[in-house]
């Protein structure tokens, strides 16, 4: 019985989570067929994951790449330009232990642009990269001798989780339309599942990427622009995954990621050829009957025993919830139209109050477009908010989510302001983490036997009120099945009233 609960005992273990940030200094030259800078709009870092691996002693190794790229006005004001430059990164991450489940989250933190000359722009900033990785350990159970009565309970709990993954590089052709693109302002890549199937220890996910892009339109003898353009697409993705033991009877919880993706533009057409670099992953966990012993005795000797506490996790079921967030934002001058707005999330954390999931973070939003008077412009803003997601938590939840921006809508107020919709996605898992009383340690005292009456086979006493069988049983050194032998009790651990107590 020991053995079995040594191996049938597990609990999902977060062995790592936090966020790094990586700083990034990024020179665009512009080239001499480009108009000379004037003005600078905006600057953006674009990071993506070229490779990760984590080493048997918990080392994760991430490379990667960062994309810059600085959006400038001609001296006009009526014309935009877009210029780019790339730096690559590495990172060592010393994560505690080997981990079966690791997710990489890259996103810009914080970007300035400034010209340094009419031909070179100093990309300046950060990126944040967040990292959560799980794993799957045994609960350690202690060597009890034989010999010993046991208090034990039978509780539910998640078994083993399984967990898989698989990366894989996708790439599109997109055509947008148009007669030609010159360079692309701004783009974003938000995955959505959108089927899962489980058969013969394989499971197959499905879901889509959106790829939306605001691209400047192509003049004619110029790399410059005056127009810009939306587009978006559904790339779709698919995997099978191997997972091993994996049958209805476990709760799944899938997900789609986006290591990174890039989209070039072709000046001759309207074709974008996109890349993406995904990796599909699931972990999955089935209820579990286990018992755990928390009290220890022997009739013949003295024992020593100690007692801790065990956390065990319940079968993890899926969150999702969507929600929209509004922010308002002001040109300088009257604005005539506008091309594209975008919002990103940043810093989110979500915690419990008063039995309520509350999620907060920072809203960045940011919109392209013309004034009234002719020139480009790019305004943005940043603000904090918190949003109440789920009613009916528990203080002993534990919560694994991502939050993206699916699409963005904007209104014009009286005012020239723009009012910005964010429509956000929340996605993950929660469970309850409840802790056990559980021996530690059981020792039998050979040294010191228990002196028993032999004079007598029974003793009577009488409980005034239901006492728990287990109780009257060590208090009497006796055995809970001889006590439920010679007395008749409406609830099998509960006896009150006049009792017998058999001599072992």
């Amino acid at each position: 019985m020991e053995k079995e609960e040594k191996q049938g005992i597990y609990a999902e273990q977060t062995i790592y989570d936090s966020v790094l940030e990586q700083s990034a200094e990024i020179d665009c030259i512009v080239p001499d067929y480009c108009p000379e800078v004037f003005r600078t709009l905006s600057g953006s870092l674009s990071p993506r994951i070229m490779s990760y691996a984590v080493s048997s002693d918990g080392k994760l190794s991430i490379d990667g790449e960062i994309i810059a790229r600085a959006v400038y006005a001609n001296e006009e004001g009526g014309q935009l330009c877009c210029v780019t430059g790339r730096t690559t990164f590495s990172k060592t991450v010393d994560i505690g232990s080997y981990a079966e489940n690791v997710n990489i989250t890259l996103s810009e933190s914080y970007c300035t642009c400034r010209a340094v000359s009419q031909r070179r722009i100093d990309v300046r900033g950060a990126i944040s990269v967040g990292i959560k990785a799980f794993g799957c350990t045994t609960v350690n159970q202690p060597d009890i001798p034989d010999g010993l009565e046991l208090k034990t309970e039978e509780i539910s709990c998640a078994g083993k989780t399984l967990f898989s993954s698989k990366k894989l590089v996708i790439r599109e052709e997109i055509d947008t339309g148009a007669s030609g693109i010159s360079f692309i302002m701004d783009s974003s890549a938000v995955p959505k599942i959108t089927d899962l199937r489980i058969v013969a220890d394989k499971a197959v996910v499905k879901g889509t990427v959106c790829i939306e892009a605001l691209y400047g339109l192509a003049l004619p003898d110029s790399s410059a622009s005056a127009q810009a353009e939306k587009m978006s697409a559904d790339v779709p993705v698919s995997a099978i995954l191997d997972v091993t033991g994996i049958s209805d009877e476990y709760t799944v919880i899938p997900s789609i990621s986006v290591l990174g993706f890039e989209l070039i533009p072709r000046t001759e057409s309207g074709v974008m050829s996109c890349e993406i670099t995904a990796e599909c992953s699931l972990k999955a966990a089935a209820e579990s009957k286990v018992k755990i012993a928390s009290d220890a005795y022997s009739t013949s000797f003295e024992t020593e025993t100690a007692t801790g506490k065990i956390k065990l996790g319940s079968v993890p079921k899926p969150v999702s919830q969507s929600f929209q967030l509004k922010l308002s934002v002001k040109n300088d001058t009257d604005i005539a139209s506008v091309w594209d707005t975008r919002a990103e999330i940043r810093n989110a954390a979500a915690r419990v109050v008063e039995n309520e999931l509350v999620l907060s973070g920072l809203l960045r939003c940011k919109a392209y477009g013309k004034s009234a008077d002719g020139t480009v412009f790019c305004i943005e803003k940043q603000e904090p908010f918190e949003q109440k997601l789920l009613s009916g938590i528990s203080e002993n939840s534990s919560v694994n989510f991502s939050t993206v921006v699916s699409g963005t809508s904007f209104a014009i107020m009286p005012d020239n302001a723009l009012e910005i919709t964010a429509m956000c996605d929340v996605s993950g898992d929660m469970r309850e983490i409840i802790a056990y009383d559980a021996l530690t340690s059981a020792r039998i005292l050979e040294d010191k036997p228990k002196q028993n009456d032999g004079e007598f086979a029974i003793r009577i006493c009488y409980a005034d009120e239901p006492r728990d069988c287990w109780d009257i049983a060590k208090e009497y050194n006796t055995t809970v099945s001889a006590l439920l032998e010679e007395n008749t009790a409406d609830d099998e651990n509960k006896l009150e009233g006049m009792i017998v107590v058999p001599y072992i």
